[in-house]
């Protein structure tokens, strides 16, 4: 017990030596010492987190804040100009308003939404959807002055409007497969607003706007300034644009064509005029069902008879014939292999210059044949670059086709020489034409002329001419086809007052079901230059698929009378010719307008394969018979229905001056014989009434008469 007495004693005692903790903190220097280790420790820790905001993250606060008090808009450039050749605005910038929404501002969705859907002409819940996002919406990108102001009268806080630029296109469809159109953002997608897209667009700029608590901006400063876009000046005449445009329309109206094109172009400086396609579209209006096609530059064809002066002009220029030549045309058919071709006619002796005339399939399957293939193709795709673009300031081109001399087959020569198994464009074919009428210099065609602001205007470069025909050639090529338009099949292509040279074409169409030419459906073109003796302008016309009368001569040639008067009087070319009365369809014989290219009696034959693997088929097709005559309509002049009516002095013309003449009287012609007409019945002067028959005896003296030299 004493021991466990004095352990409890001893414990106390060692207690009572210990300072107590009260006691410690009692001591001022402790809790001076305990207060300033806290407060150093707080000290720290503060400036460690002004260090961390202030220091470490400084720039993630510091983007934030930007992001809270102020924004970044671009300022769109203003987009270059698009000019015609005298400084006509095709193309031009506006100013329009896009309308947004600030959707944390909108307190009641549906409300709103029922008040904006009759403006926008859109559903309350598409709308309604909008609003309810968290984010910014736009209610109308580049909306309509109307709308704008609808809504601005609203005044509701949530709505933000922006000011921008919309693309305009003032005269409407005018040229809209040449300018394109850009979409909502500016951005090119057809035409040059796509080749120029760069160029036009400029450089956007930016601005800063600061905004307060309640996000309603007070200041905007410009952080770069925007570069304004480059403008285009065209080779396009917009008043020769719009002629054929019209005249186009009118061609597609009357003919029930399903496309078609009009190609005006300067032939000495290659600047394209005019280029028409049908259908047509509105760029104010972003096309989207194929109607940007344009058919100038995208379409290929067979150009048929058309390339018939392709054949001649190679023929005179490799010294193989002359335009006086006589050529034995096999009364109307020739074999080549186991095919049989014929002509619309039967032709016996005919000179070359009659043979374009008169479009005869044998004479130019007879020069083509003493050409060669090798010669042949050489000059179709060295000297006229056929099977390539022309590099016109277009985008999409196409190059038409021309097979490799290994897929030539026997027939091939033949084919290519009537303007069958191969392809063309249009824009391809006037580059072929203008050889002809500048005197034989191969010039590229253009349509941009320069670049840049009305003060520093850059001229493009102009291609480079290169000689593919003589002089003399070219002369007696357009000499040639100024007796087509007189004599041949292209009557109705005369020009008032203005002398004109021209060939038409008809051919098939290959339909692309079967892989084989269509019976039902063809291509109408004209082509021709004027004036005769200094072309200033070459003509283009193309229709696909007419219904009814389909030839070329029919269909195309009065669409090229009307666009070639009217552009050569704004041209102020002065008329060379005394105004002759326009030919009347129904007066001219249908033998006359058929230059349709008839490529087989015999049942279809496989020609080489195109390049995107179709299958070419010749087969023949049914032609007007020779020689119908349909008397004037009812309504014609009434000098043509009086009783004394005399016989016209039809000696020393030709048969097709002759049938001209008397068909335009309503006389009936009944010829026999080949050359001029050398005696008639009745004489010139007799008393007649309308319908009475002629008789006409034609004849020619023929000096070594043959099928070539």
């Amino acid at each position: 017990m004493r021991w466990g007495v004095q352990s409890e004693e001893r414990n106390a005692a060692t207690v009572a030596k210990r300072p107590s903790v009260r006691f410690f903190f009692r001591s001022r220097f402790v809790r001076l010492f305990v207060i300033g280790a806290v407060g150093t420790l707080w000290c720290g820790g503060v400036a460690y987190r002004l260090w961390d905001l202030q220091v470490r993250q400084n720039d993630s606060f510091a983007s934030r804040a930007e992001r809270q008090q102020q924004g970044e808009f671009a300022i769109r450039a203003p987009r270059g100009k698009i000019f015609d050749r005298h400084g006509v605005e095709l193309a031009l910038s506006t100013p329009a308003a896009s309308i947004g929404v600030i959707t944390k501002r909108v307190s009641n969705p549906a409300l709103m939404a029922t008040m904006l859907a009759p403006i926008l002409k859109e559903p309350a819940s598409a709308i309604e959807l909008k609003l309810s996002s968290e984010k910014f919406q736009w209610l109308r990108r580049l909306a309509d002055p109307g709308v704008t102001q609808r809504l601005h009268d609203l005044d509701l806080p949530a709505l933000q409007f922006e000011q921008e630029t919309k693309r305009y296109y003032p005269k409407g469809t005018l040229a809209a497969h040449l300018l394109g159109f850009v979409d909502i953002d500016h951005k090119g997608l057809a035409g040059l607003e796509l080749l120029y897209g760069d160029q036009l667009a400029g450089k956007d700029g930016e601005s800063i706007v600061q905004v307060d608590a309640l996000q309603q901006s007070y200041s905007t400063t410009i952080a770069e300034p925007p570069v304004a876009g480059e403008s285009l000046y065209l080779t396009i005449d917009e008043t020769i644009q719009s002629i054929a445009e019209k005249r186009l329309a009118q061609g597609i109206k009357e003919t029930g064509a399903r496309k078609g094109a009009v190609i005006v172009a300067d032939p000495n400086t290659g600047d394209v005029l005019a280029m028409a396609s049908w259908p047509t579209f509105d760029p104010n209006n972003r096309a989207t069902d194929g109607t940007d096609w344009n058919y100038g530059i995208r379409e290929r064809y067979e150009p048929g008879s058309t390339f018939k002066i392709i054949t001649v002009a190679a023929a005179l220029e490799a010294g193989i014939t002359t335009p006086d030549e006589l050529i034995d045309c096999g009364n109307g058919s020739i074999m080549v292999g186991r095919r049989r071709i014929r002509d619309h006619k039967a032709y016996d002796i005919l000179s070359v210059e009659d043979v374009l005339a008169n479009s005869s399939n044998v004479g130019v399957i007879k020069l083509g044949l003493r050409l060669g293939a090798p010669k042949f193709r050489e000059f179709v795709t060295e000297a006229f670059h056929f099977g390539e673009p022309t590099g016109i300031e277009l985008p999409l081109e196409d190059g038409g086709i021309v097979h490799p001399l290994r897929n030539w087959r026997d027939g091939s020569v033949a084919s290519i020489a009537m303007g069958h198994e191969l392809t063309v464009t249009p824009l391809q074919m006037v580059q072929a034409m203008s050889v002809i009428a500048n005197g034989g210099y191969l010039v590229r065609p253009r349509i941009v002329d320069a670049i840049g602001s009305e003060d520093n205007k850059r001229t493009l470069q102009r291609p480079a001419k290169k000689q593919v025909l003589s002089a003399t050639v070219a002369a007696q090529m357009r000499a040639m086809l100024e007796r087509t338009i007189d004599n041949g099949t292209g009557l109705l292509a005369q020009a008032p007052g203005y002398r004109v040279g021209g060939k038409t074409g008809t051919a098939q169409m290959v339909d692309k079901e079967t892989g084989r030419y269509s019976h039902e459906e063809h291509v109408a073109s004209f082509l021709g230059l004027a004036p005769i003796n200094d072309p200033q302008i070459v003509v283009l016309v193309v229709l696909e698929a007419p219904q009814g009368d389909y030839y070329g001569g029919q269909v195309a040639a009065p669409v090229f009378r009307d666009v070639t008067a009217q552009a050569l009087r704004l041209l102020d070319v002065q008329p060379d010719q005394p105004v002759r009365p326009t030919p009347r369809r129904k007066s001219i014989p249908a033998e006359m307008l058929a230059d349709f290219v008839e490529m087989t009696s015999e049942e279809a034959r496989v020609l080489p394969s195109a390049a995107d693997g179709s299958i070419l088929v010749a087969r023949s097709a049914p032609l007007p018979s020779s020689g119908a005559l349909v008397t004037p309509a009812a309504g014609a002049p009434k000098a043509l229905r009086l009783t004394d009516l005399r016989a016209p002095d039809l000696r020393g013309m030709t048969l097709r001056q002759a049938l001209v003449e008397a068909s335009g009287l309503g006389l009936q012609v009944d010829s026999q014989g080949t050359g001029v007409v050398v005696r008639q019945s009745p004489s010139a002067g007799t008393l007649m009434e309308q319908g009475a028959p002629m008789r006409l005896e034609l004849g020619r003296l023929v000096a070594g008469a043959g099928s070539g030299r």
